[in-house]
């Protein structure tokens, strides 16, 4: 009896043994198909963590970009407000010194030389010669230089000077203040670079 006993003994020691065998398989097994996965989570995981960070860096810097252009679009739009507001103080500036010039004697001799000029370039042929309403007081003068010439007003001129114009000779001469001052206000315009770009 003591014979069965041990071996049922042994028997079951055996299976014990095999069974102890199998669960510490089974648990490594486990152990490595946990690690396994946990690895492959953990690679997805960083790629996952990778890409989004490289996602958010793009969009940081497409952001930075877009804050950046318009930064600069709105210091661009600043400068050119300040600039045309410092041209319009120079053109104002220039038109009251202007309308002071009408008011001394050299304007007189300024509508004496228009008007010489007028003469030479006419040769004797019949014109317009235009001038604002304010500078009637010249009207005798002008037609001592310009003999042949009817003379106007016109409402146009603002700052003073005259024009004619010579249908014979198909042309107009604009010896005008008014002329004048516009062109010299495009020529800065267009020098000082008052533009948004600039």
């Amino acid at each position: 009896m003591i014979d069965a006993n041990s071996k049922t003994n042994s028997f079951l020691e055996a299976i014990e043994q095999y069974a102890e065998q199998q669960r510490s398989e089974m648990r490594a097994e486990v152990e490595a198909f946990r690690e396994e996965q946990l690895n492959a989570a953990n690679e997805e995981g960083t790629a996952a963590a990778f890409a989004f960070i490289q996602e958010q860096k793009q969009n940081f810097k497409a952001s930075l970009a877009k804050e950046k252009a318009l930064k600069e679009t709105q210091k661009k739009r600043e400068l050119f407000e300040k600039r045309s507001k410092m041209a319009q103080e120079v053109f104002d500036e220039a038109k009251k010194k202007l309308e002071e010039f009408t008011k001394t004697k050299q304007y007189k001799e300024y509508i004496a030389t228009s008007a010489r000029l007028m003469s030479d370039r006419l040769n004797g042929r019949r014109a317009t010669v235009h001038i604002r309403r304010q500078d009637q007081t010249y009207i005798s003068m002008i037609r001592q230089i310009l003999p042949d010439c009817e003379i106007s007003f016109d409402e146009e001129i603002k700052l003073g000077g005259i024009s004619c114009v010579c249908e014979e000779l198909s042309i107009i001469i604009d010896d005008t203040l008014d002329a004048k001052f516009e062109d010299r206000k495009r020529i800065f315009v267009e020098t000082s670079g008052l533009t948004v770009e600039s």
